[in-house]
């Protein structure tokens, strides 16, 4: 899925892609700063910057250097990695200790892209790389409305399900839920 986006008047070089093991260190790094930048205002500036690219690098590897890799897309400006997205099956039981919920068993446990890049259409396009139609849930900070509408217009809704991880500050999150979906608008 190749484009291009505007950015004042330089032309970006916009695409995505699966992710690959080669991807694993940018990965690392465009995570961490996804995280600065979307919890900036939700998270503490001391947990903030304790986040490091090798943090996430054991998550990365295990996610794409197994024997079944994970599925995950990365979003690039000029082949630099800008964001990713990641879907889940969670046969049986769903994440976060709950009852699966009505969407079934994908989830999407990820989708981010740098402040920079945000607004071009990378985000929809690596939803639809991610989910196509298909129906899902996916969990999002409870306080971070920019996502929230976001996901809204794709056709997601909370469920009514909250969650509290102690580990991030206690950080409170809202799964949202969609249907099967005839196109991505």
């Amino acid at each position: 899925m190749e484009g291009a986006g505007w950015r004042g008047r330089v032309a970006l070089a916009l695409t995505v892609r699966r992710a690959v093991p080669g991807d694993v260190e940018a990965l690392a790094e465009v995570h961490v700063r996804c995280w600065q930048e979307t919890y900036r205002g939700m998270l503490s500036q001391e947990f903030l910057a304790a986040q490091n690219p090798g943090s996430r690098l054991p998550l990365w590897r295990h996610l794409l250097e197994s024997a079944e890799p994970a599925e995950a897309w990365v979003a690039s400006d000029g082949g630099t990695i800008v964001g990713f997205a990641g879907i889940r099956r969670q046969p049986g039981a769903a994440s976060h200790g709950f009852e699966q919920p009505s969407s079934g068993d994908l989830e999407l446990w990820g989708l981010y892209l740098l402040a920079s890049h945000q607004g071009l259409g990378l985000g929809r396009r690596l939803l639809e790389a991610a989910l196509g139609g298909e129906a899902a849930s996916l969990w999002v900070a409870a306080h971070n409305a920019r996502a929230i509408g976001f996901y809204g217009h794709f056709g997601f809704a909370p469920d009514g399900a909250t969650d509290v991880i102690p580990e991030w500050e206690n950080l409170r999150e809202i799964r949202m839920v969609r249907p099967v979906q005839a196109a991505l608008r």
